[in-house]
C-alpha cells in the first residue's frame, strides 16, 4: 500500500490509473502464476491475462462465490487453493554487489511476503466460516488499513478506548487491536462481552474515563440502553464507533439519542463497514458520506445481484471484491454477499474532500433476501428492513424472529422485550399489525424473558447478535 497522504488526495483518474496498473499486474504475475485456482480457471475457460489492460477489461473474468472458498467434504485443505504459493528459487531476489546497489532496485518477489503468519475467519453470521490466510505482508496491511480507518475517523494517540468487539479469529477485532497499538493510544482490548462480560466492559468504561467504545451497534445500543435504565450516567462517553453488523442510520439516530439520556459529554456516532473478503474495514468521516476505501489495496464493483452487470455509480447493488496488492488468500471478483443500497461513488466526499472511492448508503445482507409464502402467493421480504424497523423503536429492548412453514404457509414469529415501563401486551399488538401490513405475512407477536433473548440471539457469545432464524 501507498502514502495515504498522497493515495487520499489522488484525483479519481490518478486513483483509475494506479488501480489498473496493480490489477494487472496482480493478474498477470500472481494470480496467473502462483494461484493454484485461478491459475488452473484460466486454462479451462481459455482466458489470457496477457489481454486484460487495465480494470475496464475485468468483466471478461469470472466471479468468484464466497461457497468457492469453502472446505469440501472430502477435501478439507481446498480453501488452501485460494493461497498464493511461495515463489521458487529462480524468483527469488538476488543481492546486488557493489555500485549495483546504487542502481535499480532488485527484481523479483519476496519469499517472506508470500509465507503463512494467521488465519483469520468471516463471522459466519448467514453462511458457514470462510478461512482467510493472512501473511507477514497482509498484517502489515491490515495494520495501515487501520491507520486509515482511524485517520477518517479523527482518532489520535490522545483517545482512550474501550475495543468491545468480540475476541476471536477475526480481522474486526484484530484491526482495531492493531490500530491502537500503531496510534499509540490507551486502549482496553475487553474481547467482548464473550470474554469481559457487559458489567465490566461499562466499568472498565466508567474507571478509565474512556471518551470512545468500539463495538457492534446493537450490543453499543444495548449497553446505552442498560445505563439508561439503571440510571446511570456516561458523562466521560464522546463517540460510539459502530462495526461489523448492520448499521442503518437508523442505529445511528438511536444512539445518538441514548447518549443524550446517559448524559455523555458528546453525541457523536462513526461507523466502519468491515469486509473479511477485503481483509480489513472502512470507515466513514461522519455518517451518510459513505465508507472510504482504499483504492491501492481493493478494488470494488458493485454489480446487479442477479445477472452480474456491472452497475453506474450510485446505483444500489453487490459489492464484488478483487484484490490488488495481497498475499496469502487472494481473491479474483469475489461476491460479499453485501448490497450497498446507495452504490459506489467516484466523487470526492463534501464532508473531508477525499478523494477515495466511497461506498454509499446502508450495508444490506443479499442473504436476508427472502421469498415468503402468503395467503396470496410469493412475498418478497426484506429482513435487513424489519431489522431497520425495530431497530429505530425505542420501546423495544432485545428482539429476534423466526420463520416458519405451516401449512404450505409462512409465518414470523416475534419475540421481544419491550423497555422499561412499556406496556408488552399493547406493544405485541402493535408490533404484529405493523409488521403484517409491511410484509403481508402473518404475524405472532409474543414477549419474554431479558435472558432468554440474551441467550438466544447470542449476544454475550457471538461476534454480533442473530436476529432472523429461518426454520422452514
Amino acid at each position: 500500500m501507498q502514502a495515504w497522504n498522497k493515495v487520499s488526495r489522488m484525483p479519481s483518474a490518478a486513483i483509475k490509473k494506479m488501480q489498473d496498473e496493480l490489477f494487472v499486474k496482480m493478474l498477470r504475475e500472481e494470480m496467473a502464476v502462483r494461484h493454484p485456482h485461478y491459475r488452473e480457471l484460466f486454462k479451462e475457460q481459455g482466458l489470457n491475462p496477457e489481454q486484460i489492460k487495465g480494470i475496464d477489461d475485468i468483466s471478461q473474468l469470472p466471479f468468484t462465490e464466497e461457497t468457492d472458498l469453502l472446505p469440501r467434504e472430502q477435501d478439507l485443505r481446498h480453501p488452501k487453493r485460494f493461497v498464493l504459493e511461495i515463489p521458487g528459487e529462480s524468483e527469488q531476489k538476488s543481492k546486488k554487489k557493489g555500485f549495483a546497489l546504487f542502481g535499480r532496485k532488485d527484481k523479483g518477489p519476496d519469499p517472506f511476503d508470500y509465507k503463512f503468519h494467521t488465519l483469520y475467519f468471516s463471522a459466519g453470521r448467514t453462511a458457514k466460516p470462510v478461512p482467510y490466510e493472512y501473511t507477514h505482508y497482509d498484517l502489515n496491511n491490515l495494520k495501515e488499513a487501520g491507520l486509515r480507518a482511524f485517520d477518517i475517523l479523527g482518532l489520535t494517540r490522545d483517545d482512550t478506548m474501550i475495543n468491545a468487539f468480540t475476541f476471536a479469529p477475526n480481522p474486526y477485532f484484530w484491526q482495531i487491536f492493531y490500530s491502537t497499538i500503531e496510534i499509540g493510544c490507551t486502549a482496553l482490548q475487553t474481547g467482548g462481552g464473550k470474554v469481559l462480560g457487559l458489567e465490566k466492559i461499562l466499568k472498565a468504561m466508567d474507571s478509565m474515563e474512556a471518551p470512545v467504545i468500539v463495538s457492534a451497534p446493537g450490543y453499543s445500543i444495548f449497553a446505552l440502553q442498560t445505563l439508561e435504565h439503571f440510571g446511570f450516567s456516561a458523562s466521560n462517553l464522546e463517540r460510539v464507533i459502530f462495526g461489523i453488523d448492520y448499521a442503518p442510520m437508523e442505529a445511528v439516530e438511536k444512539a445518538a439519542r441514548l447518549m443524550e439520556k446517559v448524559s455523555a459529554k458528546n453525541k457523536k456516532i462513526q461507523r466502519i463497514y468491515f469486509v473479511s473478503e477485503a481483509k480489513s474495514g472502512w470507515a466513514e468521516c461522519e455518517p451518510n458520506y459513505g465508507y472510504h476505501t482504499n483504492p491501492d489495496h481493493i478494488l470494488i464493483e458493485v454489480v446487479d445481484p442477479v445477472s452480474g452487470e456491472v452497475l453506474g455509480e450510485e446505483e444500489k447493488g453487490e459489492i464484488v471484491i478483487t484484490h490488488l496488492d495481497t498475499r496469502g488468500t487472494v481473491l479474483l471478483r469475489c461476491k460479499t454477499g453485501d448490497i450497498a443500497t446507495g452504490g459506489l461513488t467516484t466523487e470526492p466526499c463534501p464532508n473531508c474532500k477525499r478523494t477515495v472511492p466511497r461506498i454509499l448508503g446502508d450495508i444490506e445482507k443479499k442473504a436476508y433476501y427472502l421469498e415468503l409464502q402468503g395467503k396470496e402467493g410469493p412475498v418478497q421480504f426484506n429482513g435487513n428492513e424489519l431489522r431497520k424497523m425495530m431497530i429505530a423503536r425505542d420501546d423495544v429492548l432485545l428482539w429476534y424472529i423466526e420463520i416458519k412453514r405451516e401449512k404450505e404457509q409462512d409465518q414470523i414469529n416475534l419475540v421481544f422485550k419491550g423497555t422499561s415501563g412499556s406496556d408488552e401486551n399493547k406493544l405485541s399488538t402493535l408490533l404484529q399489525e405493523q409488521i403484517e401490513n409491511k410484509f403481508k405475512i402473518p404475524v405472532t407477536a409474543q414477549n419474554t424473558t431479558l435472558d432468554a433473548i440474551v441467550n438466544k440471539i447470542g449476544l454475550e457469545k457471538y461476534i454480533t447478535e442473530q436476529v432472523i432464524f429461518d426454520n422452514r
